[in-house]
């Protein structure tokens, strides 16, 4: 499969039977096999997380599906006024954390797990071609540091809530992850990262949400406390990358 890096949480998985997009925000899309089926993933409706310009994408590839976080909410006087053929709405799948669903077109076929995220929305869990990949949306550890005690209340509940929700993940293997690295986070940058890495098997897990901050990646890897993580973190520094696996 090819991996390609478009912008901050986006990225786009190529398998030779078919293409998944996720979380697209801004960036330049690769150009695709229009005869291959396209399965659109947004796991929330955050600007830099869902791009209403992606339902365009059903005029360059008639196979298309989308898998929404159930937060994105699209009307039919809404769609009309930005010229989105009524069609794509029937293309459009909603999810709600805890659920499984597939999707076929022909013979092609996706099973999509969802978690509940910990901010908005959902984060996937894909399987397909005999392999299984994750991508977390803006399932994190928030953790903000400010002093104020009800803040500290609130990130107690967030350790919590994460990993009650990684946990539902302990022991699986994935062949690939897309995770955030948030450097808006101080020093508890990372503590995402590593409660997935250590819960789960995943060769190469790909740093995300860093806000064009790519230092955050470097900054991660020259760290003592992650050496043990560093051989399965991916070197993302800009968008258009690519990685052939």
């Amino acid at each position: 499969m090819k991996i390609t890096y478009i912008d901050h949480s986006g990225f786009a998985v190529e398998f030779p039977e078919l293409l998944l997009l996720f979380d697209y925000d801004k960036g330049k899309l690769p150009v695709w096999d229009a005869a291959k089926p396209l399965f659109v993933f947004a796991s929330h409706s955050h600007p830099d997380h869902f791009n209403w310009q992606i339902l365009r994408l059903y005029e360059q590839y008639p196979h298309i599906f989308y898998l929404f976080g159930n937060d994105i909410r699209l009307g039919k006087k809404w769609m009309a006024q930005r010229g989105i053929d009524e069609a794509v709405r029937q293309r459009i799948r909603r999810l709600a954390g805890g659920r499984t669903v597939e999707v076929s077109a022909g013979d092609v076929k996706i099973r999509v797990h969802t978690l509940t995220s910990t901010d908005a929305g959902v984060a996937f869990v894909v399987e397909t071609q005999g392999k299984r990949i994750y991508h977390a949306g803006d399932l994190n550890w928030w953790h903000w540091e400010s002093g104020d005690l009800q803040e500290a209340e609130a990130n107690e509940a967030m350790k919590k809530a994460y990993r009650e929700q990684i946990r539902r993940l302990e022991g699986m293997y994935f062949d690939v992850a897309f995770v955030p690295l948030d450097p808006r986070l101080g020093n508890s940058y990372d503590w995402g990262i590593n409660e997935f890495l250590e819960k789960t098997d995943c060769p190469m897990v790909f740093p995300m949400h860093l806000w064009g901050q790519y230092d955050t990646v470097s900054r991660y890897l020259q760290e003592p406390k992650n050496r043990k993580y560093a051989h399965r973190i991916a070197a993302v520094k800009r968008g258009g990358q690519e990685w052939n696996i």
